[in-house]
């Protein structure tokens, strides 16, 4: 018996020697999966946190899933990443750039691939794209700015949901057309166009797309006419994105062009696109120097009784000619009013 008890002795001695050897006793050197629950390094210019993970985990437990795959910071300059694993599939990739003033998202498989490398400059982004990936694991990256948004976190989600939010802008989206396109704008038949006109391929000579004299009094390269270069002016419709109306810029200031006529105006709308304000303007009549005809003039609309609510803008041509066009643009929120006097014909506040 008391040998029994002897040899019980000497095998534990025998295994702390062995973990001793192996170890140290110092556990950490213990190799641990990465489980969901895990955090994430975001690295800033002037700031370090971390943030948590989330997700039931792959087949083996050791990924987060990439179905409910969410990063986000308040900091600017930052960078920060998140393993994840998915099954394979079609996603959809949400952006915001929020304070950051824009934002660099990358999605790198563990076959070394690149399968989506997308920034923006733009506030407020929320809406990419949608892209399939093959089952694997994943790595995911966001990249922040130095500021100028006022709209909140950047973030990046990557879930199964492929259609787009209603996004709500802090300002006009792509208010002075400065992509060269409607990005951020929907247009109804083709009044104006499929894309803006940009002044400087207008007023070449060898072009000479206007009316008597060279487009002036423009800030921007591009606006948006239903003026097309000879060609008889067609009627349709453009309307921006949401936008919120802020307590501290409750005026719309643009630039347009536009003749009196009953088919020609400029309408505020709801974000259930019922009509809030409708304003007609008359440029022609305006006899300061320059072209009435082809010399942008400043125009405002008071939003203060929408502060706080989306709303958007919508130019509107019913009907037109040659002579009867619209352009506009320099889309913004200001905290005063910019206009030029006796250009405004009529302005009406609809029954909300």
């Amino acid at each position: 018996m008391h040998k029994f008890i002897l040899a019980y002795i000497v095998a534990i001695i025998i295994m702390i020697l062995v973990v001793y050897a192996e170890t140290g006793f110092n556990f950490s050197k213990i190799a641990h999966p990465i489980t969901p629950g895990s955090t994430t390094t975001i690295s800033g210019a002037s700031s370090t946190t971390t943030i948590s993970s989330s997700g039931s985990g792959n087949s083996t437990g050791t990924l987060s899933t990439c179905d409910t795959l969410y990063l986000t910071t308040p900091y600017l300059n930052a960078s920060l990443s998140q393993k994840c694993f998915s099954s394979g599939g079609l996603y959809g990739v949400w952006v915001a750039s929020g304070n950051s003033g824009k934002e660099v998202v990358k999605i790198t498989g563990a076959d070394s691939k690149t399968y989506l490398l997308q920034a923006s400059a733009y506030n407020c982004t929320t809406y990419y794209d949608n892209i399939t990936l093959p089952a694997q694991a994943y790595n995911v990256t966001l990249e922040t700015g130095l500021g100028g948004g006022t709209c909140g976190n950047a973030l990046v989600k990557l879930n199964r949901t492929t259609a787009p939010p209603v996004q709500v802008y802090s300002d006009v989206y792509n208010g002075q057309f400065s992509t060269g396109t409607y990005l951020g704008w929907a247009e109804t038949n083709p009044g104006f166009g499929t894309a803006p006109l940009n002044i400087t391929y207008a007023v070449k000579p060898s072009v000479s797309c206007y009316v008597g004299q060279p487009w002036a009094g423009y800030n921007g390269t591009y606006f948006a006419t239903n003026y097309n270069c000879g060609l008889q002016a067609g009627a349709g419709n453009l309307t921006s994105s949401l936008f919120y109306v802020s307590p501290t810029k409750p005026f719309l200031n643009f630039r347009i062009i536009s003749p009196a006529s009953a088919n020609l105006y400029v309408l505020i709308l709801g974000g259930s696109n019922q009509p809030l304000v409708t304003a007609h303007y008359n440029t022609f009549n305006h006899t300061a120097s320059g072209n009435a005809a082809t010399t942008f003039r400043n125009a405002s609309i008071p939003l203060s009784a929408f502060v706080g609510k989306p709303v958007k803008i919508r130019l509107v041509a019913t009907s037109s000619n040659q002579q009867t066009y619209m352009a506009a643009g320099d889309f913004a929120l200001s905290s005063r009013p910019v206009t030029t006097p006796g250009i405004l014909s009529s302005l009406v506040f609809n029954a909300t």
